[in-house]
This record gives C-alpha cells, sequence and structure tokens, in this order.
C-alpha cells in the first residue's frame, strides 16, 4: 500500500519537519485534541458542508480510499459535473482533495474553503492551495485560477447568510509559491524516509499556525522558570537563547538586552534565592486601587460563544453573545451571596441572560471583573440589541472594576510565571482552590461543552455538561472573591 504525501502532510511539515516525522514514526507522543480545538475543526467541516449550498449543481465525491476518489472524481469530469466537492487526484504518490473544484470553459478553478475571515498567509492558506495546483497540473489539468472562499464577518448578518462568503482569488500569490512546491516535496519524502528524527529546535512554529499535538513531548524539559515567562520577549529573541541552549532564567546572561520590565521580572526571579517565591508587592498602591471599591461588590463573569455561522438575530460571523453568567456578591458586613445563569437550549440567550444579570446586579456598587474589556463589550452589544435595558447595563458597564490590573502594576510574584492571567495568579494568592480539580479548564472548552450540551439528546451527559458549565464559570467569580480577600489581608 502506498503511503501518499497528502495535503495535510506537506502542510505539517511545512510548520515543522519534526511533526511530520513525528505522526508517521511516534504517533503516541501526541496529545489528545482539546474539546476546543475538536470544536474548531468541527465548525470548520460546517463552514465546508454549507459552502457547497452555494454551487447547487456540484457533487460530492463520496469515496474515502485514494484510488477509488480519484475515480470517481474522473468520472464526474467525464460526466460534464460543473462543481466538483472533494475532488481527489494523485500524481508523484502525493493525494490531494479539492474542496470546490469548477469548470471553467477548458480549464478548471480551484476554490479552498477556509472558516477565516481574510487571507492569512501564517495559516498557509496559500500553501494549501499551491500543492493542490501542483499535482493537478502534474497530472495534465489546466488551472485558470485557484481562489478562497471567505467567511464574510463584516455585511453578513443574521438571518441572511446569502452573503456569508467572500471570494478572492489569489492565483498570482499561489503561483509565486509554486516554485518551491517540488523542493518541498523532495524533502517532506526524504524526511519520512529517515529512520532519524529531525533536529528541529522548538520555538514559534510549536503553537502557529496551530498549536503542534507534539509540543508537549518536545517542550517536556523546559523549566517552568524559563526564558518564555519573560513578558513581551520576542520570538527573534527567543530563539536566540534557544539556539544557544539558553532556557533557563538562571542562564541568562547578565548583560543580556531586555526592556525595563523584563529586566524587573528577571531580577525578581535571580534575586530570590535565599527566601522562596518573593513577590514584590505595592501595598499602597493596591491599597489605594481598592479604596475605589463601593458596596455591595459584584464578582461578575461571562461565558460567551462565536461561531462562523451566526444563528442569532442581528449576530455576524464570529461575534460573541453570553449564554452563561455567574455573580457572587459581597455585602460590606463580609456576607456572600451566589447567583447564576445558565441557557440550557438552542434559542438565542442573550435576552434571558440580559433580564437575569439586572435582577441580580444591583443599580448601585462596583462590578468586579478580570480583564474588562472582554466584559464591557459583551454588554455594549447587549445594551444595543435591547434598547428597553440600555440604560442598566450602561450603568453596569460604568462601574466595571477590573482585578487583572493589580496584577499588572502592584503585585508580581515569580509564581505568576510572567502572566497576570487568574489562572496564574490563583494558585498562589489562593492555593486552597485549583481550576485543575474542574472537567472545565478554560474558555474554549466552555465554548464546545456549551455547544454539544444544547444539541445532545442524551439527558444523562446533557446533565453532566451543565454541572461541569456550571462549576467552571462559578469558579471564576469565588476566585475573584477570594483573591479580594488575599488582597485585603495585605
Amino acid at each position: 500500500m502506498i503511503d501518499y504525501l497528502t495535503k495535510s502532510k506537506y502542510l505539517n511539515g511545512l510548520q515543522c519537519h519534526k511533526r511530520l516525522w513525528y505522526e508517521k514514526n511516534h504517533p503516541e507522543r501526541s496529545t489528545a485534541t482539546s474539546r476546543s480545538q475538536q470544536r474548531i475543526l468541527d465548525q470548520s467541516r460546517e463552514v465546508g458542508n454549507l459552502a457547497r449550498d452555494y454551487f447547487p449543481r456540484g457533487e460530492r465525491i463520496e469515496a474515502t480510499g485514494p484510488v477509488e476518489a480519484v475515480e470517481q472524481t474522473q468520472d464526474a469530469i467525464r460526466r460534464g459535473i460543473p462543481y466538483i466537492f472533494e475532488a481527489s487526484f494523485i500524481f508523484n504518490d502525493i493525494w490531494v482533495r479539492c474542496d470546490i473544484l469548477q469548470k471553467d470553459s477548458d480549464s478548471w478553478k480551484i476554490i479552498e474553503v477556509k472558516s477565516s475571515t481574510k487571507v492569512r498567509e501564517e495559516k498557509y492558506h496559500l500553501h494549501d492551495l499551491a500543492i493542490q495546483k501542483h499535482v493537478l497540473t502534474g497530472q495534465g489539468a489546466s488551472i485558470s485560477g485557484t481562489q478562497l472562499m471567505l467567511i464574510n464577518n463584516k455585511e453578513c448578518v443574521y438571518p441572511d447568510l446569502s452573503n456569508l462568503f467572500t471570494i478572492e482569488d489569489v492565483t498570482n500569490q499561489v503561483d509565486r509559491l509554486m516554485g518551491d512546491v517540488p523542493n518541498n516535496i523532495q524533502t517532506f519524502k526524504n524526511i519520512l524516509g529517515e529512520s532519524a528524527e529531525p533536529p528541529v529546535l522548538i520555538g514559534e512554529h510549536c503553537e502557529k499556525p496551530n498549536r503542534c499535538p507534539f509540543k508537549e513531548h518536545c517542550w517536556e524539559y523546559v523549566p517552568e522558570l524559563s526564558i518564555f515567562t519573560i513578558p513581551r520577549l520576542s520570538w527573534n529573541k527567543k530563539d536566540e537563547l534557544v539556539e544557544k541552549g539558553i532556557l533557563s532564567l538562571h542562564d541568562l546572561p547578565d548583560d543580556y538586552s531586555l526592556t525595563e520590565k523584563q529586566r524587573a521580572y528577571v531580577d525578581m526571579v535571580l534575586n530570590d534565592k535565599s527566601e522562596n517565591d518573593k513577590p514584590e508587592i505595592d501595598v499602597e498602591g493596591i491599597k489605594q486601587k481598592l479604596s475605589t471599591l463601593e458596596y455591595p461588590i459584584h464578582f461578575f463573569d461571562f461565558e460567551t460563544d462565536n461561531p462562523a455561522i451566526p444563528r442569532f438575530e442581528g449576530l455576524s460571523p464570529y461575534q460573541q453573545f453570553p449564554f452563561q453568567y455567574s455573580c457572587h456578591i459581597l455585602q460590606s458586613n463580609g456576607e456572600v451571596t451566589h447567583h447564576e445563569y445558565l441557557h440550557t437550549d438552542t434559542t438565542d440567550p442573550r435576552l434571558p441572560v440580559a433580564e437575569s444579570l439586572l435582577k441580580h446586579i444591583s443599580d448601585v456598587g462596583s462590578v468586579v471583573v478580570y480583564s474588562a474589556s472582554f466584559e464591557r463589550r459583551i454588554l455594549q452589544d447587549l445594551a444595543q440589541f435591547f434598547p428597553k435595558h440600555s440604560a442598566a447595563l450602561q450603568s453596569i458597564i460604568s462601574r466595571l472594576w477590573d482585578q487583572i490590573l493589580i496584577f499588572r502594576n502592584h503585585y508580581k510574584h515569580p509564581g505568576f510565571l510572567g502572566s497576570a492571567s487568574i489562572k496564574n495568579v490563583l494558585p498562589i494568592l489562593v492555593p486552597c482552590l485549583s481550576y485543575e480539580e474542574l472537567d472545565i479548564h478554560e474558555g474554549g472548552d466552555a465554548q464546545a461543552v456549551w455547544d454539544l450540551m444544547i444539541r445532545t439528546t442524551n439527558e444523562r451527559e446533557r446533565s453532566n455538561m451543565i454541572n461541569h458549565l456550571r462549576e467552571y464559570c462559578e469558579m471564576d467569580t469565588r476566585a475573584m472573591v477570594e483573591i479580594h480577600k488575599a488582597l485585603l489581608r495585605l
């Protein structure tokens, strides 16, 4: 059986030679696909399926095996089918499938469907088309154009999905890449034929264009206090240090060029040799910031979704909308109460969310969030969609108080690993609380679980997912409450 170089292998080889080699020789070293990653893959398939509806006289190649798929493709060509979906071609042991192959007089146009809103070279959109064109022309096909079918988030508004897509001709850009394709193919075939893994250093390519499933394996020797924790250090500098074998902050040369804030972070870590986890705390700055809070203090957090294909009135592709919130309310006497809302069906959650939160967030008192720009944007959208609630929602917006600013400006700790994220701050200030004990660990997974929950017909699974979503969102605001208490103890 021939081990074809597929389009996906070609693109993975462009990202990293070691990834290409591992996929063939050590697939067991990969990390399981996360829920959020699977959601992205599923959404891409949904976009691809919907794109076919814009070509009503098209025919899909159903075969999954290479030889049979090629035979079905040739049969569709002979029958004069104007649009062929998943058209399959093999040339020089390279197997590609085209999302849409469009008949253009005596030639063909290759249309690649992407769930992106613009051409993204870093996502290998153009390389994707280049390898397809290489194979098709190698088989003798005349290609008149190469195009990308992209999401139109500027003009498309639900329920009118007639303009969900735009088609952009990228023939000239793809043609400029064609000369590199044969050399890339030969390189990748050589790599796949080697018995030893290629010597590739870790770097930015481990996350771009997508997180490599082998990153965890390749990074297992990176120390916790590494150069990768230095705030806003450019990848050029990181690559330079990796090439010199410098991964630990303790190995960083004293005279290495850093910004003032970067040097302050490194010094905080390196000077902490006698006292473990010694923080730098601006107590007066924190006291002044806390003094602006007014009771009752509402600790508030949204969970949102932003599908590529909008499904609620007035929403554009990738526009975020809330489906859940959690709110802990702290009174001046120390009493804490908790309120929440989770939308559990496929109807539009926005109005129920807005009306519920307005019942629980009083018209006085601070509203504490973590990274206020996010909640502010969601509240502003709700105010726009529901004018009758606009004044009350604008009142909440005017009272937002951003807890993350404490850790960006007044509280530094080596244990934060250069980040002010609540996931990094919580284990240091409140070690008894942990996201690790939850089924859901981050917002992207919450999106994916909610999308599964509202669609599933399995009541047991549905009930479990509802509980996991509530636990995760509640943890976000409980964490803010406990962080607040820890700051007061200073």
